[in-house]
């Protein structure tokens, strides 16, 4: 039961629920017999950039904005502290953690920015995970956890799951 919940978590993190993401689509349509990690699902949307409907671009340049902010902010720090470390995997973001008390003002604040908007994902998920808890054992207890397969299962029973479950998603939805 507690990893059918961490797997909705999961699921549901980026966007109240995976099944509503709006790459969702292009993600199934261009991308679908592509491995996840390491960035190639996000390497597979690029190379169809042209194709992709326009929720999901709105959705990526919304990312490339809020990451182009935090490289401009850091820029000076990176040079100064990570210039021997290889990009890619989460390198930089760590060196720069290990260095979060010597960093300039405008790069620490884009950290908090990143830091407020993983805590308001993670009380998201704590919230849709709680509210769903009992409708992902009623109605979802033989899904496989990962690749969305909980949340499929929760929008295929939409109309059957609990108040508190609807509620959740409802409030989870109104957060993107």
């Amino acid at each position: 039961m507690r990893n059918i919940v961490i797997a909705l978590g999961a699921v549901l993190a980026s966007s109240a629920a995976a099944a509503e993401h709006p790459c969702k689509a292009d993600v199934e349509k261009f991308c679908a017999g592509v491995q996840p990690g390491q960035g190639r699902i996000a390497q597979c949307l690029a190379q169809h950039e042209a194709d992709l409907s326009p929720e999901c671009k709105q959705k990526r340049d919304s990312f490339r904005e809020q990451m182009e902010e935090v490289r401009a902010a850091c820029e000076g720090d990176v040079k100064k502290f990570c210039s021997g470390v290889q990009p890619g995997g989460g390198r930089i973001a760590r060196c720069l953690q290990q260095h979060a008390n010597e960093l300039s003002e405008a790069c620490r604040g884009q950290g908090e920015k990143m830091r407020e908007r993983g805590e308001a994902r993670r009380g998201m998920m704590r919230d849709l995970q709680q509210g769903c808890r009992d409708d992902v054992a009623k109605f979802c207890s033989d899904a496989k956890p990962g690749g969305g397969r909980i949340a499929q299962c929760l929008k295929a029973h939409q109309t059957q799951v609990s108040q508190t479950c609807a509620a959740a998603i409802q409030e989870a939805k109104g957060r993107q």
